[in-house]
C-alpha cells in the first residue's frame, strides 16, 4: 500500500436503484515512495514510555510533505506525543504493534496563533488533525490510543461540582476539517478523549477495516461522526463504544447544497457491539438527504437505527434507506425521533413529566401525546420523510421493538417497513406518524404489537 490506494467513494449507490441523482465517483490516493521513518528523526519507541516523541513524528511528516509527499512510516514500539498535523499527500502508517499514544497534558492541546486552524469546534486541538489538506491517509495495523481515562475523570469531576449534564469539551482523536479524499483503515483507535474520528465540512472520505474501542464507562466516546461532509463511505470497521457507533450531523444550511448539507453516505458490512446505534442527529438543521445503511450486524448495542432531532436543531431527513440489517439482543432496535430532548437529571422532575402523561427513553424524556404544536420552520422543525426500512432482523431481548414519535406540527411522512422482524418485551409506539407496513412482524411479549398515539396512521 505504499502507493496506489484506491477509494472507490459511492460507487454502490447508483447499482441499488435508488433515486439518487448521484454520478459513480472513484478517487484515487496515490503517494511518492519516499520514506520518512519516525525512528530516523530521533522518535523511540520503548514499552515504558516517559519521553515525548513529538518533533520528530512531525519533522518526519513536515520532510516528507516539504519533498512532494509520501509515506511516515512508524515501526513497531510504543510512542508518547503530542497533537499532530497531517499534511497534503501524506499518509501515516502503523506498522504491526506500532502505538502512537496521546499525551494528557491539557496545555498541548490549547491552539497558538499557529496551530489555531486545525483547532475543533469545541477550540481544543484534536489528537491529529487533518486540516485544509488533500490526499491523506491513516494506515496500517498498529493502534492510536488517546488516553481517555484521565479526561473522563476530569469530565465526571465537573459533573459532581456543577451537578449539571456535561458535554464534550475535551479533544477529539482524529479531526478531518475542510479536508478531501481522506482515507482511514486497518487501524484500531482506542480511548479517545471523546469523538475518535470526527469529519467536519469534508467530502471523499473512507473508513474502512477499522476497530474503534472504547469501554461503556467512557463518556460520549462516538465511533465515528460526519458532520456537514458529503460522499462518506463507512465499511467493514469493527466498533465498540459508548455512545453513538455511527452520528451523522447536519449543522446548519448550506446555500452550496440546499438538499442537505450531509449528502449521500454509504454504511456498510460493519459489526457494532455496544454503543448507540447508527444515527442521524441530533442536529439536523441543515438537513440529510441520500444515505444508505445496508448489511450491518448489530450485537448487544443499546440502539440499532436511530433518527433523533429536538425542536431547535432539526431540519429536513430524506431519502433514507435501511436494508439487510441484523441485530441481536438490542435493547431497542429502531428510533425516529421528533422529540429528542434529555431527561431532567433529578428523579422527581422526571417522575413529574411521566405522571403528567409522558414516557422515558434513555436519557430521553417525551411528553404526552396532547402536546401542542409549535410554528414550523424548515431549518429549527425536526421532519424525516421517505425512510425506507427493510429486510431487518431483530431477535433476543429488547426493551421494546420501536419508537416512531413525530410533532404535530410536522408528522413523519413516507415511513416505509418492508419484511421486518422485530421480536420485544414491548411492540412500536407511534405518534404524529405515517407508517406502511408490508411484511411486518412484531413479537411482543406484552401488549399490543402496535401502539397508536395521537396522529399515528398505519397502512397495511
Amino acid at each position: 500500500m505504499s502507493k496506489g490506494i484506491t477509494l472507490s467513494l459511492m460507487t454502490s449507490l447508483m447499482a441499488v436503484g435508488l433515486p439518487l441523482g448521484l454520478a459513480q465517483a472513484a478517487e484515487q490516493l496515490s503517494f511518492p515512495d519516499k520514506i520518512c521513518d519516525v525512528t530516523q528523526y530521533g522518535a523511540e519507541g520503548h514499552r515504558l514510555q516517559i519521553a515525548l516523541n513529538t518533533a520528530s513524528f512531525q519533522q518526519a511528516i513536515d520532510d516528507c510533505a516539504a519533498s512532494g509527499g509520501g509515506t511516515v512510516q512508524v515501526p513497531a514500539g510504543n510512542y508518547l506525543v503530542d497533537p499532530l498535523f497531517l499534511k497534503n499527500n501524506i499518509r501515516l502508517n502503523l506498522a504491526k504493534n506500532a502505538t502512537i499514544v496521546a499525551s494528557t497534558e491539557e496545555s498541548a492541546y490549547r491552539p497558538n496563533d499557529a496551530t489555531r486552524y486545525a483547532a475543533a469546534e469545541n477550540g481544543w486541538l484534536p489528537f491529529i488533525s487533518i486540516a485544509d489538506a488533500a490526499n491523506v491517509a491513516i494506515t496500517g495495523e498498529g493502534t492510536i490510543d488517546g488516553q481517555g481515562a484521565v479526561w473522563w475523570e476530569r469530565w465526571r469531576a465537573a459533573i459532581r461540582a456543577s451537578g449539571k449534564k456535561g458535554g464534550t469539551d475535551r479533544p477529539r482523536l482524529i479531526y478531518i476539517v475542510r479536508s478531501q479524499n481522506v482515507l482511514v483503515d486497518g487501524v484500531t483507535l482506542t480511548n479517545s478523549p471523546s469523538f475518535h474520528v470526527v469529519m467536519r465540512y469534508a467530502q471523499d472520505v473512507v473508513v474502512n477495516g477499522t476497530t474503534i474501542i472504547a469501554p461503556w464507562h467512557a463518556p460520549n466516546t462516538d465511533a465515528i461522526d460526519p458532520i456537514d461532509s458529503r460522499n462518506i463511505r463507512i465499511t467493514h470497521n469493527t466498533i465498540d463504544c459508548n455512545d453513538d457507533h455511527i452520528a451523522i450531523k447536519s449543522e446548519k444550511p448550506d446555500a452550496n447544497y440546499p438538499d442537505g448539507a450531509v449528502d449521500n453516505i454509504y454504511i456498510a458490512h460493519n459489526t457494532l457491539y455496544q454503543g448507540r446505534g447508527i444515527s442521524i442527529g441530533s442536529e439536523t438543521s441543515g438537513g440529510v438527504n441520500n444515505v444508505l445503511v445496508e448489511n450491518n450486524s448489530f450485537k448487544g448495542s443499546m440502539y440499532g437505527i436511530r433518527i433523533k432531532s429536538p425542536r431547535g436543531k432539526g431540519g429536513e431527513v430524506k431519502n433514507i434507506t435501511y436494508r439487510n440489517n441484523t441485530m441481536v439482543d438490542v435493547e431497542v432496535p429502531l428510533v425516529l425521533s421528533a422529540y429528542y430532548k434529555a431527561a431532567p437529571i433529578v428523579q422527581t422532575e422526571v417522575d413529574k413529566l411521566v405522571a403528567a402523561g409522558g414516557f422515558t427513553l434513555g436519557e430521553q424524556i417525551y411528553p404526552p401525546d396532547t402536546d401542542p404544536a409549535l410554528p414550523f420552520d424548515k431549518v429549527t422543525t425536526p421532519h424525516f420523510s421517505n425512510i425506507t426500512i427493510e429486510n431487518l432482523k431483530s431477535t433476543g431481548n429488547s426493551k421494546a421493538a420501536a419508537y416512531i414519535i413525530g410533532v404535530p406540527e410536522a408528522p413523519l411522512s413516507g415511513i416505509h417497513f418492508s419484511n421486518v422482524q422485530i421480536d420485544g418485551e414491548q411492540g412500536v409506539r407511534i405518534r404524529h406518524a405515517q407508517l406502511q407496513t408490508r411484511e411486518l412482524t412484531i413479537n411482543a411479549k406484552n401488549g399490543e404489537p402496535l401502539q397508536l398515539d395521537k396522529g399515528a396512521t398505519v397502512d397495511k
